[in-house]
């Protein structure tokens, strides 16, 4: 079997034997847009990607497989959940949302 992707998406897997396939987030990917109410103020919060991206100055540019292994979740759920960072522009509250990967 062959998967092609758009080579400007994350990348999806298929593991032998199991047909296990790793799911992209569709918000890294601009798939798809989620609006988030901030539950401080509750006016309309903006994404700031994903939550690894901000352990580190080095960390957006680190591989994407590396920091997946890091952004505490399982390795089963972190090939199908991408945790992102949410803040509001008018009260500064930032929270993390776990996203559903798409396959």
């Amino acid at each position: 079997m062959e998967i092609i992707l758009h080579p400007f998406l994350m990348k999806s897997v298929i593991h032998s034997g199991g047909m296990m396939m790793e799911g992209i987030c569709p918000l890294c990917n601009g798939i798809e847009q989620l609006k988030v109410i901030c539950p401080i103020c509750e006016n309309q919060c903006e994404d700031k990607g994903r939550a690894t991206d901000y352990e580190d100055k080095y960390s957006p540019y680190m591989d994407y497989d590396l920091t997946a292994k890091y952004d505490g979740l399982t390795t089963e759920n972190s090939n199908q959940y991408c945790t992102h960072m949410f803040n509001c522009p008018d009260c500064n509250e930032g929270f993390l949302k776990i996203i559903n990967k798409i396959k």
